[in-house]
């Protein structure tokens, strides 16, 4: 039998690291502040050293021992992985991120805000803390060394277990799911537009040794009335860019297959019909005083995609009063050149 492509490998010292760290900073921290917190005279030199630059040391290594766990946590051979397209609604979609952050947390890199602003939030407050006792309130002195030492200790955990979470390693890049967040939120913003239905997300899964990937997710919708003839695909990048739209009418007994394809650098759709390859850009009939939507403009570039598509629809296969009742919600006009 094959060797298994991800072999796990034992984190039981970085826990051991990670736990006895946490409870040895709180030790060293608590003596550190009974030792050197100013309290009748200020020196710079003590607070630079022990009050900013002792927690600075200790978040960073905290953040190392994380880093070096989630390095060495697998070992990865790799392979070569076979991809087909699934679909899945916007819900499913966001119940995938969460179970593949969860079941794949070794392979995958998962980063949250607090786990990186949370020390730096404490470094300052450890910073801050010998001034306010010294000026402000040294009423306070008498908790001083506890609070340093758990602030400390803190420090040193929340570093470790972030570092543990967000580090990538060798297979980090086939099993996180890059612009997922995006393609949900695109996904989300064509469920409001009149005319779609069907709305999905579009991942190419690869399945080997019992794992899952899923990669290039997009966004499929398709056009109400006529959802076997016409699909939108779409594809939106970092900052929920819109980057590219792809319109399709498949080809009947006596008409050919047209397609539209939109892309944010001309911010233009342009029309193929049949096997031309040269296509001709298209006027935008939602009437509307913007020109040309560009990669925030979701709402515009889609209501514009399922307008011509319809268009084209009742141009050339007949009418069709559920697309025409679009057509006047869209507020578009039969208009192309």
């Amino acid at each position: 039998m094959a060797d298994s492509i991800i072999t796990y490998k034992s984190l039981t010292k970085v826990y051991a690291t990670i736990f006895i760290g946490t409870l040895l900073f709180v030790v060293l921290g608590y003596f550190v502040a009974d030792l050197f917190l100013p309290s009748t005279t200020w020196d710079w030199v003590i607070v630079l050293l022990f009050f900013i630059g002792l927690p600075v040391l200790v978040a960073s290594l905290g953040f190392y021992v994380g880093w070096i766990g989630k390095k060495s946590a697998i070992e990865y051979t790799d392979p070569t992985w076979d991809v087909e397209p699934v679909q899945m609604t916007i819900d499913d979609a966001k119940a995938l991120v969460k179970r593949n952050k969860r079941q794949y947390w070794r392979m995958v890199s998962n980063s949250s805000y607090w786990t990186f602003f949370i020390p730096i939030v404490l470094l300052l407050f450890m910073a801050g803390l010998p001034v306010y006792i010294f000026f402000e309130s040294p009423d306070l002195a008498g908790f001083d060394s506890l609070i340093f030492s758990l602030s400390l200790s803190l420090a040193y955990l929340i570093s470790s277990i972030g570092a543990l979470l967000a580090t990538s390693n060798a297979a980090t890049e086939d099993f996180d799911i890059p612009l997922v967040r995006e393609a949900i939120a695109l996904a989300k913003a064509q469920e409001k537009i009149a005319g779609l239905s069907h709305v999905r997300v579009v991942f190419d899964k690869g399945k080997l040794d019992g794992y899952n990937i899923y990669e290039s997710p997009r966004v499929v919708s398709r056009i109400a009335s006529i959802e076997k003839d016409a699909y939108i695909e779409s594809w939106a990048e970092d900052l929920h860019a819109l980057t590219r739209v792809l319109c399709r009418l498949h080809e009947s007994d006596s008409n050919p297959q047209v397609v539209w394809w939109w892309i944010s650098r001309d911010r233009n759709f342009r029309k193929f019909i049949g096997t031309d390859e040269k296509g001709y850009y298209v006027r935008l009939p939602v009437h509307s005083k913007m020109k040309n939507p560009g990669v925030k403009d979701i709402a515009a570039v889609f209501k514009n995609a399922v307008a011509i598509i319809i268009l084209e629809w009742l141009q050339t296969r007949g009418e069709n009063k559920d697309l025409s009742g679009i057509l006047k919600e869209l507020d578009a006009f039969p208009h192309e050149g």
